[in-house]
This record gives structure tokens, C-alpha cells and sequence, in this order.
């Protein structure tokens, strides 16, 4: 089993709170420090005064730190998103996810805007693929968007994945599960209709969604644990 393996980070410290969207405080080496948030979602359930986290040290931009793990105790979360599509490809040309598949470009264009990944099928047919990282879980369902507002973008995403398929293209969303006790994954329904709405419209215009669970070590290593049934309610 091949596994996908992070730079071990360069500090850890104590989340404080979060300025902004891409901006926390937190204590490393007893001094405060600003902290960049790459994920947009407020991330409450992992953020809260007094978690412990790991980051990298930043050589340029008004924060020193970028965060890339929260430790729960019982498991490290990440929460790296810059990543996301790297470990997407990193699952697929690795047989993990898609057997068969294989990427040939990143940020592939399409109409005004981009997809995540661009694969040639097996059969030699392309197929776009958006990844999207799930960092909550409720009762064992791993859920996305988190408690960040409503995320327009990505059912704007959905209804482009659409649209591909309508012009003979194959379509995946690919939802990340960084979460250990997740056994089922489904659309945040109650914080926003919206993205479950248009993630229904696609999957019932030919798109295809995909859960995969992935664990992070304590050595900074990825392990994929195995896909998570999709449930659309």
C-alpha cells in the first residue's frame, strides 16, 4: 500500500481565535502569532479556544505560521486545503479511487471557470473531476460545507459537472473525508439546501458522487481507509 506523505510541520501550538476568514491567532512557543487559514468554513467543531494545532512557518505575507493540522486527540484532522486536489490525484493514479483512471492536468478549464482535475478514462474518454474536503462529522455522517456560509461556488461547481456530462464529458464530485469516525457521508442540508439541491440535480444528470475516508498519522502520513457510501436524502 502506498501512502501519501506530508513535510512534517514546523511548530505546534494553541489556537486563541480567528480574526477573519484566512486569519486565526494562536500560541506558539508562548508567544501569539498570526496563523494563515487556508479553508474558508469557520471550522468551529476543530477551532475552538484552546486546540491544539500543527503548522508550517511562512517566509512571506503578514502571518509567520500557515495551519495544516488540528489534533482532537483521537485523531489529527487535516485541514490543509490547498492540498486537496494533490492527494485527489495522488488516490487516483495510485488505484485508489477511479481504478483505471488517470490525470493528465490540473485545473482544467471549462467554460468561465475550472474544474479541479481532468482524467482520460479507460476507455480513452476525459472526465473532469471537483474535489471538495469534508472536515465535519455528526453521529458518524460526515457532512459538507461545514459551518462556513452557504457556498455558492460550489453548486455553481455541481451545475457546471452537469453541463460537462450534457456536452459528452464524464463528471465526479470527490469528497475528501478527513474524518475517523465517519461511516456514511451526505450534503449539509440544514446549513445549505442550495448546494444539496444542486448536488442532486447533477448526480440525477449523470454526474457521479464519490466519498473516500483517509486517515492522518501522527507521522504525517495519509493512509486512505476505504470509500464511504453517498447517501442523498
Amino acid at each position: 500500500m502506498t501512502s501519501y506523505i506530508l513535510r512534517e510541520p514546523d511548530a505546534e501550538g494553541i489556537f486563541v481565535r480567528r480574526l477573519n476568514r484566512f486569519v486565526g491567532i494562536g500560541i506558539i512557543n508562548g508567544r501569539e502569532e498570526l496563523i494563515h487559514i487556508h479553508d474558508p468554513g469557520r471550522l468551529t467543531e476543530l477551532l475552538r479556544p484552546g486546540a491544539r494545532f500543527f503548522a508550517y512557518s511562512k517566509s512571506t505575507g503578514k502571518t509567520r505560521f500557515y495551519l495544516t493540522a488540528v489534533d482532537l486527540g483521537d485523531e489529527l484532522v487535516l485541514v490543509n486545503s490547498a492540498i486537496h486536489n494533490d492527494i485527489a490525484a495522488w488516490l487516483i493514479n495510485s488505484k485508489y479511487v477511479l481504478n483505471g483512471y488517470e490525470v493528465i492536468r490540473k485545473e482544467p478549464g471549462f467554460g468561465n471557470g475550472r474544474f479541479d482535475l481532468l482524467l482520460k478514462s479507460p476507455s480513452g474518454d476525459y472526465a473532469f473531476v471537483e474535489v471538495k474536503g469534508v472536515t465535519l462529522e455528526e453521529g458518524g455522517i460526515a457532512k459538507f460545507p461545514p459551518d462556513a456560509p452557504p457556498t455558492t461556488r460550489g453548486a455553481r461547481h455541481m451545475l457546471e459537472l452537469a453541463r460537462a456530462v450534457e456536452l459528452g464529458y464524464e463528471a465526479y464530485v470527490l469528497f475528501l473525508v478527513f474524518r475517523s469516525r465517519a461511516t456514511s457521508f451526505m450534503p449539509n442540508t440544514t446549513l445549505d439546501p442550495r448546494f444539496t439541491e444542486s448536488l442532486k440535480y447533477a448526480i440525477n444528470h449523470g454526474v457521479r458522487a464519490l466519498a473516500y475516508k483517509l486517515m492522518l498519522t501522527r507521522d504525517w502520513v495519509i493512509i486512505p481507509v476505504g470509500q464511504l457510501e453517498v447517501r442523498i436524502e
